[in-house]
């Protein structure tokens, strides 16, 4: 049978990308401990790390000490071959940040909006990528960006996004021609997810993480992978129903009524605040029930999804903004209470901050994945 066209170029990549990821975990680290990690032969990785060291993917460092023959030179991963820029789009602001081969932070610029109008948005962030990256944008290899809501990564649609007010966007396709550079976009939260499991915090566990902010999101790891479910729907936590009591139902911006998205976001309490005739911001102290109210609705949601789902651990990011006096911490016991009455305990449960720049880093690391594995957005 004659090979199918192109197979030796996908085998090539692919052995590179075995080769890079074994670096990218356990640098610095020589070819001979390379070659028993990936299986591949002593020849093959010889000529795959010699590629990579000249296209500047890797760089070869500190000298492993001899056991008799020839010393071996450890291998890193390159700092200055590659970049990658992330961006986390926000109604007011684009927030971009370049990282990187090993996803450290390099350089950082926002960009204000001047509306959310999608191709303005696509400007903005075109911008602040350009600005972040200055001399580095010919060695940047993607772009990646975090817009909030449901987010189809593979046909690169923005599906919904109450913050911006966007439906079935091709936001992917218009900050390609904006950029000039390949994109891969994702929700606030995946990309969240995406900077956590590049640094292999929680490598190959089940987990659910969520983030809390102006929306709310929920990502759905397994096996270390992230689960996006059909058009992107996996995690639907934020439009989930929430169970309420006698008080008057709450409409959503999605058209319905009282999901989760009303009851625990900032721009659901902000809304309640507004029909009690109140049009100011949140206060932590004034608005203590308020903000009571939407963790114990938080938790119990955020309970009813691990339940199904059944992780080991459960991380709950709250951006900057949300960090509303002991939120997070009312949020977590509203949550363990959940399980007070179950057949087993709950999972581990963290609460994070995830700031502009840990979103914008997670994009970025959606790029790099693609130089790490088979599967670039998985």
């Amino acid at each position: 049978m004659k090979p199918r066209a192109g197979s030796k170029a996908l085998i090539r990549e692919i052995n590179e990308a075995l080769v890079l990821d074994v670096v990218r975990t356990q640098s610095p680290v020589s070819r001979a401990a390379i070659t028993v990690q990936t299986g591949l032969s002593a020849a093959s990785v010889t000529g795959i790390t010699g590629k990579l060291i000249n296209s500047g993917l890797l760089v070869e460092t500190e000298i492993a000490p001899s056991t008799g023959g020839r010393p071996a030179r450890l291998l890193e991963l390159g700092r200055e071959g590659v970049f990658a820029a992330g961006v986390r789009l926000s109604a007011t602001e684009a927030h971009a940040v370049v990282v990187d081969l090993r996803g450290d932070v390099v350089a950082t610029h926002s960009e204000p909006l001047a509306s959310t109008e999608p191709a303005e948005a696509a400007a903005a962030a075109a911008r602040a990528v350009r600005a972040a990256a200055g001399g580095r944008e010919p060695r940047l290899i993607g772009v990646g960006a975090a817009v909030s809501g449901v987010v189809d990564q593979a046909s690169g649609l923005v599906r919904h996004s109450g913050a911006m007010s966007w439906a079935d966007i091709a936001f992917q396709e218009l900050l390609e021609e904006a950029t000039e550079h390949p994109v891969v976009i994702d929700s606030y939260v995946n990309a969240y997810t995406r900077g956590l499991l590049f640094d292999d915090v929680f490598a190959g566990r089940e987990m659910l993480i969520f983030s809390v902010g102006t929306s709310l999101g929920a990502a759905v790891v397994v096996e270390g992978r992230i689960q996006r479910g059909f058009n992107g729907s996996a995690g639907g936590f934020a439009h989930s129903r929430a169970i309420t009591g006698p008080e008057p139902a709450r409409p959503c911006h999605c058209g319905a009524e009282d999901c989760f998205e009303t009851r625990g976001s900032l721009w659901g309490m902000q809304r309640e605040l507004e029909r009690r005739g109140q049009d100011r911001q949140l206060d932590p102290d004034g608005d203590s029930a308020l903000i009571a109210n939407a963790a114990l609705h938080l938790g119990i949601g955020m309970a009813n999804m691990a339940k199904v789902l059944g992780p080991g651990q459960v991380v709950a990011g709250f951006a900057p903004e949300a960090v509303l006096g002991t939120f997070a911490e009312q949020t977590k016991d509203a949550f363990v209470r959940q399980y007070d009455h179950a057949n087993t305990p709950p999972p581990i449960f963290d609460t994070a901050i995830a700031d502009p720049v840990a979103l914008a880093r997670g994009a970025a690391c959606s790029v790099l994945a693609g130089l790490f594995t088979a599967s670039p957005t998985g």
